[in-house]
């Protein structure tokens, strides 16, 4: 595994569907070489709800495209985390939340990212609202702490 990994950024597609394969194509023809993100976590539309699909920028440890800032390091060094959805108009599904709970605490542990370096691309970006009004972002901090600390036990 790459030791560029510092960063975890969670993010929603915006959308009422979809998945890595079709959000894979929309990148592709804004110019992108592939899907942006490392991770998606299905809502039951293309993929099963809280299937964690792996993208290829994981499987070659590549560098994101999922969350531009001037320096670029949150696509240089941050994990991008995509879960189907549009956050503006409802919730993320709890099997989505599970998953993320679940990817997040393996992650983080794996790669040695501590909890405070996990945001929101909206937290980073200030530029949009992603994942939305309606990702729940204290409940996933205190679960996130909770799977963190029950993986780091003897």
């Amino acid at each position: 595994m790459s030791d560029r990994w510092r960063t975890i950024v969670i993010h929603h597609s915006a959308t009422a569907v979809g998945g890595a394969r079709s959000f894979d194509r929309g990148h592709k023809s804004k110019g992108w070489d592939e899907l942006g993100y490392h991770f998606v976590i299905g809502n039951g539309t293309d993929t099963p709800d809280g299937l964690v699909e792996v993208g290829s920028r994981w499987h070659k440890q590549k560098h994101g495209a999922h969350c531009k800032t001037p320096d670029n390091f949150y696509n240089e060094h941050g994990i991008g985390i995509c879960l189907v959805g549009d956050f503006t108009k409802s919730r993320p599904t709890p099997r989505q939340m599970a998953s993320l709970s679940r990817l997040v605490a393996f992650l983080t542990s794996r790669c040695g990212i501590p909890s405070d370096r996990v945001t929101t691309h909206g937290a980073v970006t200030h530029k949009t609202a992603c994942p939305g009004r309606y990702f729940p972002t204290g409940y996933f901090r205190r679960t996130m702490i909770t799977q963190a600390q029950a993986t780091s036990l003897p």
